[in-house]
């Protein structure tokens, strides 16, 4: 067991101290020693109070809540953590536990001056009661409330990479009660040699988020390529698919290009998709259609406007090229039904006019350049 003089000293407690030497009579929770799974981890609020993702944070003030779970009563808890006073700075922190559990008494909170870089911050606690203080069924509780802020310039980032808990057992750890913990302790590194016997507890200060993922605007257009290279026009194509796809290559949103209102409108498409990395294809989603699949990557955390992609539609085969045998397709589409595919100046009819435009494509070249369709303006 930890010699309370040693580790309660550096913050001058006195409470503490008595709190540790009174009587032992209690018994606590039975054969719980060994066999719980303490959890440290934090939750991250944004300067709004809605919960945000501690792996990925930007500039700014957030509160953040240092968390314990997995235990049925504590005895001592003591934690130390470590930051980088370069990127977290104007920290200050309190004890929220004990506004819950009064029975836990603050022995106190100190923060160290910095030191290459570096600061510390350690918060203690012991209980008054016999033997250890109750928790509610081990489900978690917030054990103390920090205030910070995160200077990162214009990136986003890992909070764990600037401030984690110290694995010292001396450090930081957790005990039980004092029946049978006194020589006792949940510590984050049990290949440490102590005087005590330890048992092994975990920490994430970032742990994977379960919010639901944050939301992006996409928005665009789907223009008719002049050239079988794939180079935009001023023409926005009316009436065709958007699929958004996942890393699993599942679909995850749709729509179709504007086919209302006016010319200047035609085309136009918006999706909601998660923030992060999104592949996009325009046409079939089997690449099968009579439209020529393009694809394009958009990685942001931040709306994207003028995502505009061009689309070469008279690779009616869809072979990849532009040939003899979409000649043939395009001289049928002129004698059947309207094909918005072949209306290349988008004027609601497919003429010698889009004939014209086609004859151009064909002599430009027979590969198309998938990929480098996307431009942004």
């Amino acid at each position: 067991m930890k010699n309370p003089v040693k580790f309660f000293a550096a913050l001058f407690i006195t409470l503490l101290t008595a709190a540790l030497c009174v009587s032992m009579n209690a018994y606590a929770a039975e054969n719980t020693l060994g066999t719980e799974q303490p959890y440290l981890y934090c939750v991250y609020y944004n300067s709004e109070d809605e919960e945000v993702d501690g792996n990925k944070l930007p500039a700014g003030d957030y509160t953040v809540d240092v968390m314990l779970e997995g235990m049925q009563s504590i005895s001592v808890l003591q934690y130390t953590a470590e930051y980088d006073t370069s990127v977290v700075s104007a920290l200050s922190t309190e004890s929220v536990i004990t506004d819950t559990y009064p029975e836990l008494s603050l022995g106190g909170i100190k923060t160290t001056a910095p030191e290459n870089g570096k600061s510390r911050v350690v918060l203690a606690l012991a209980s008054t009661a016999d033997s250890s203080t109750a928790l509610d069924q081990g489900n978690a509780v917030t054990v103390a409330r920090m205030e910070v802020t995160v200077s990162t310039g214009d990136d986003v980032i890992d909070f764990e990479d600037y401030f984690d808990f110290v694995t010292d057992p001396d450090l930081t750890f957790t005990e039980a009660d004092y029946t049978d913990g006194i020589e006792d302790a949940y510590v984050l590194d049990t290949t440490t040699e102590t005087t005590y016997n330890t048992y092994l507890m975990t920490a994430d200060v970032t742990p994977e988020n379960e919010l639901e993922p944050e939301t992006i605007t996409v928005s665009g257009k789907v223009l008719i390529a002049s050239d079988a290279q794939g180079t935009a026009s001023n023409f926005g194509l009316r009436g065709v698919k958007i699929y958004a796809y996942d890393n699993d290559n599942n679909v995850i949103a749709e729509t179709v290009s504007n086919a209302e209102g006016e010319k200047t409108t035609w085309g136009n498409f918006t999706l909601e998709v998660p923030s992060g990395t999104t592949r996009f294809c325009v046409g079939h989603p089997t690449a099968k259609d009579t439209i020529v699949n393009r694809c394009f990557t958009i990685a942001g955390d931040a709306n994207i406007e003028n995502a505009n992609v061009a689309v070469v539609m008279c690779d009616y085969n869809d072979d990849g090229g532009v040939n003899v045998i979409d000649n043939g397709s395009f001289s049928k589409i002129m004698k059947g039904d309207y094909n918005i595919y072949a209306d290349f100046n988008n004027d609601g009819g497919v003429n010698v006019i889009d004939k014209g435009i086609f004859s151009k494509i064909l002599k430009n070249g027979s590969r198309i350049d998938y990929l480098d369709s996307l431009y942004f303006e």
